[in-house]
Formats: C-alpha cells, structure tokens, sequence
C-alpha cells in the first residue's frame, strides 16, 4: 500500500485527479471536533456523493463508475464504492486499520491529511477511551442508576458534550421517554403517532425495529411530542481490566498514525 501526505486535501484530490480517472475521497470523520472539508474547493471537477445506506445517491455512484471522476464517500471505512485508482482522507484516521480496510480495492495510492493539531485526535481517544480512573468515578455516580445526559452531567461535573462519549464505556441503555403533544397533520407521521398512542417509553433499538426513529425524531423537533432521552446503566460493574486494554490499544493505534505520518513523503512534491 503506497502511502502520501498532504497539508492540502483539495489540491491533492486535483492532483490525483489530473493524473487518473476514478478518485475515491473518503469523507467519514471520527474525531470529536472536525474541521469539515469545503467541497466547493473542488466544485469545477466532476464531483459526485455516496453513502451506501442511502439508496438514493446509487446514481451517483453508477455515474462516477461508468464515467470517472471525484466520488466522496459519506463513510468511514472506503470500501464498498470498488475499484479506484487514488483514495484521499479529508481527515487523519485515528487507526491504520481503517485505512487499510478504506484502501483493499485502490490500485495506486492513498493520500492522508497532515493534522494542523494532534491534540485533537488525542482528545477523542481521551473521551472515547478515558482512563479507568476517570470511569470508576462516573460508575459511582450511574452504577444502576437511570439518569439523562444533563443529569449525569450535574452529577459529575464534566461537560454534557464530552460525558457522552464517556459513558458509552459503561453500557448504559437508551430509553426513548415519548410524550403526545399535537397531532401531526403529515401522513407520514400517522403510523409512529399511533404507535405512541396515550405515551410511550421504549429503548432506542425498539424505536428503531419499529420503523419510527426518523420519524419521532422529527416530530419532536416539531414540537408534535415531548421526547425525553434516559440511560439506564446497569448495576454490574465493568470489567475495568478490559476498558484499561481497550485505551491502551486506541492510545498505541494513534501513536502508530502519528509516528507514519511524520515519515510519509508530501505529495503534492512528488
């Protein structure tokens, strides 16, 4: 696998698309708070977007296979798109797994962006995979606790944003609190309004096997129902020797990233 790097992810998908035919940008983000590539920057090339769960941006895809061309990938592992000749990152993966796995049906290269930062990347494996310290103090707090995010972050004094991502680490269950307000005139809400009935209180994988999760999302946003997100966490405490296993991993992982990504030759000077 050929590896570059880049300071310029518009210019270098310019680059690579004045070189070859089918260039394949990965446009997943992983880290907490991403600095988001402009497509304009690219807007005069023949540009097309896809996400396999979206069916329809399958044209797109059709049309970027039979004619060539910039395909961004919504993503984070590139994959599923076939064959391409160069594949660019918008953004530094925190793993050189993913880009293995974005890379298997790339003939040429890859091109990944050099971060401006890399406290940034630092930072989400922090908050994705806090040290067990850190967790055994929130566990005090949810150990069999049914709690919201705004709660929990009174509770423990850490930001809602970045209590989030850390609790994830303790398993909790989403439980969707569904309240009727005013009744849709939509029809496309009628059979998630219905199913709410007088009121309803269901995990998030039911809401989702059900079919309503789009659709009581919205509503709520409508102000049609009152919807109140709650965590129940379970009374079992964690196995903490896993979680310390699962940081170190995500810590040598980045370190792994960093220390290739300071060696890998510019590519926009080759």
């Amino acid at each position: 696998m050929k590896l570059y790097v880049t300071h310029d992810v518009a210019a270098s998908i310019r680059k690579a698309h004045a070189d070859f035919t089918h260039v394949l940008v990965n446009c997943g983000y992983t880290t907490i708070k991403p600095v988001f590539f402009r497509s304009a920057k690219i807007a005069d090339l023949p540009v097309y977007q896809w996400a396999w769960w979206d069916q329809s941006t399958d044209g797109q895809l059709k049309r970027w296979r039979e004619s060539g061309g910039v395909l961004l990938d919504r993503y984070t592992v590139s994959n599923r798109a076939g064959a391409a000749d160069v594949l660019v990152f918008v953004e530094c993966p925190l793993t050189m797994a993913r880009v293995a796995q974005s890379a298997v049906n790339t003939a040429e290269y890859t091109v990944l962006p050099i971060p401006h930062t890399w406290s940034t990347h630092q930072e989400c494996v922090d908050l994705r995979t806090p040290p067990t310290d850190v967790l055994r103090d929130l566990w005090k707090i949810c150990c069999g606790a049914r709690l919201t995010d705004a709660e929990l972050e009174e509770a423990s004094g850490i930001p809602r944003q970045k209590v989030m991502y850390m609790r994830k680490n303790l398993r909790p269950v989403e439980e969707w609190q569904i309240k009727p307000r005013l009744a849709p005139d939509f029809t496309g809400f009628i059979d998630a309004w219905e199913w709410i009935g007088t009121g309803r209180t269901a995990s998030k994988k039911d809401v989702r096997l059900e079919g309503h999760r789009a659709a009581i999302k919205e509503m709520a946003r409508l102000g049609h129902i009152s919807l109140t997100k709650y965590l129940q966490y379970p009374d079992r405490e964690p196995d903490w020797s896993v979680l310390d296993r699962k940081r170190s991993r995500a810590t040598a992982d980045l370190a792994e990233v960093r220390s290739l990504v300071e060696t890998l030759p510019d590519h926009l000077q080759t």
